[in-house]
């Protein structure tokens, strides 16, 4: 198993077999897609292929069950903010009501567009750093001749956040050491309970912070001062080679993007007048 920025991927992957380059312009350019589609169910379809994704790379997809509290909580946020907070609209189709707030269909679908458009972009992100190395971002960013300390920053700030995740790990399991579950409590216990786990996570941040800082000057690297202008080679590029597939799935990605933006505004492709899902699901709505 190898070490990635959020977990492990076996040693014999397939995603290996693309060059890093290739995986971090997939991250750019498809995380867009989802702002130039409109219609949910599109949107809901390259989830499921980003989870394809994922399982073909021989990824545990049990990790996945980390993320939805959190898709659970933007829906609750989203819903509220559009349907319950929405306010008053007079010109809008009313189709229920909660006590004293309307209700209205296009409150509904607003919410439903807003968060497949967010969703997708997580998955997307959760992929990339399921699968990737801070060694990869670097030979990604360099290969894109990106200054070196923007890339290091880069780098160190993806692998801080796995670092979180994994110091979050460590905090919980050392609680139940000491006899310490939260099964059975209810849900404002355990979120009282999440807030407090902030104190140590934050403490093991500022540590490592200073553990980079102190490494950082020990290997003679610096971000300001004659020594941020020394040139350095690219020795870890030399292990990497750009093939013929990585410039076909690149070529591959970009067609994509432009055969989208083509559809979306020379055909009026995935907006929502051609969705199919919304009007089943205003129908059913309005005849409950």
């Amino acid at each position: 198993m190898n070490k990635t920025l959020l977990g492990y991927v076996p040693d014999r992957s397939p995603i290996y077999a693309i060059h890093p380059f290739v995986k971090l312009f997939f991250l750019l350019v498809v995380s867009l897609f989802p702002l130039f589609i409109a219609a949910p169910e599109w949107n809901f379809g390259l989830i499921i292929f980003v989870l394809l994704l994922m399982w073909y790379s021989r990824i545990n997809m049990g990790i996945m069950r980390i993320y939805v509290p959190v898709a659970i909580s933007m829906a609750s946020i989203i819903f509220l903010a559009y349907v319950i907070l929405g306010g008053y609209h007079p010109e809008y189709a009313q189709i229920g009501q909660l006590l004293a707030i309307r209700v209205y269909w296009e409150r509904i679908r607003d919410a439903i567009v807003v968060y497949f458009r967010i969703l997708p972009m997580i998955v997307m992100m959760v992929f990339f750093l399921n699968t990737s190395r801070e060694r990869d971002v670097i030979v990604a960013m360099r290969t894109l001749r990106i200054p070196f300390v923007i890339t290091y920053v880069f780098a160190m700030a993806l692998r801080s956040a796995g670092m979180v995740i994994e110091d979050f790990g460590i905090v919980r399991q050392a609680e139940q050491a000491r006899g310490f579950d939260t099964h059975g409590k209810s849900l404002p216990y355990r979120l009282r309970k999440y807030v407090m786990y902030m104190i140590p996570l934050f403490a093991l941040s500022l540590r490592r912070a200073e553990e980079f800082s102190n490494a950082l000057i020990a290997r003679g690297f610096a971000f300001t001062g004659p020594a941020s202008k020394i040139k350095r080679a690219d020795f870890i590029l030399t292990h990497y080679h750009f093939r013929r597939l990585d410039a076909l799935l690149t070529a591959i990605i970009g067609l994509a993007f432009v055969a989208l933006l083509v559809l979306r505004y020379g055909f009026g492709w995935f907006t929502l007048s051609r969705s199919v899902f919304l009007p089943w699901l205003e129908t059913l709505l309005r005849h409950r």
